[in-house]
């Protein structure tokens, strides 16, 4: 029924409403706070565009976290539940790049890198579209590489949340409970394309985030 329903444009229409209306009452119903509010503020008043990253698990609240004025632009796949997920996102401020990461990734690049380019900010989830979970993929240090732009890791957590079902568990925080958000370091692009040197940036990143993720867990935990 629901696949039936998002293949026209007026059931993907009412269904990616009904699903973003439902986003923002949890969202507002969550305690956020962002100890690192200023130096968010100061990076994005000179940034000249960068590759944001977190972790597939941790994507509900991103758009809702992250300020409208700097729209995230994501990369999305146009079969049906890519166009879902789109057009929910893009009612909460999310812009969107057609493409694939995994079939004709090059075009996929390269749409990112033009977001790049115009001193944008290009979102990937580096362990999507379907893990492993928390294991860094290539794509964004190749992003980085190829437009000269830094990639700046960020998370959140919540007092007390769901896992959903799925191979990344994803995160939803509980109605009331506490949020936090927080940014890592910037993470300058890869000198040159060797592969070796690729590959040390992409485990230093995934090594980034998954201190950055474990750093919000611990803080909700201990009572942020």
């Amino acid at each position: 029924m629901l696949k039936r329903l998002i293949r026209t444009k007026i059931g993907l229409f009412c269904l990616s409403w009904i699903v973003a209306f439902i986003v923002m009452l949890l969202m507002l119903s969550v305690r956020w706070r962002t100890p690192e509010a200023a130096r968010l503020r100061e990076l994005l008043a000179s940034h000249d565009g960068f590759v944001l990253v977190f972790w597939h698990e941790r994507i509900l609240s991103m758009p809702w976290l992250w300020p409208r004025n700097h729209a995230m632009t994501a990369l999305q796949s146009p079969h049906p539940d890519g166009r879902m997920l789109a057009h929910t996102v893009n009612h909460l401020g999310v812009r969107t790049v057609w493409g694939s990461s995994n079939r004709n990734a090059l075009s996929g690049l390269r749409g990112m890198k033009r977001i790049l380019d115009q001193g944008r900010v290009a979102t990937v989830t580096p362990d999507g579209p379907r893990g492993p979970a928390r294991v860094a993929a290539m794509g964004p240090v190749a992003l980085s590489h190829l437009a000269g732009k830094p990639i700046l890791p960020v998370a959140w957590s919540a007092s007390r949340i769901w896992r959903a079902p799925g191979w990344d568990g994803m995160m939803i925080p509980k109605p009331f409970s506490r949020g936090l958000f927080v940014m890592g370091e910037p993470i300058a692009p890869p000198a040159s394309g060797d592969r070796n040197v690729l590959e040390s940036h992409r485990a230093k990143l995934e090594k980034a985030m998954n201190a950055l993720s474990d750093k919000a867990d611990s803080l909700c935990r201990g009572g942020a």
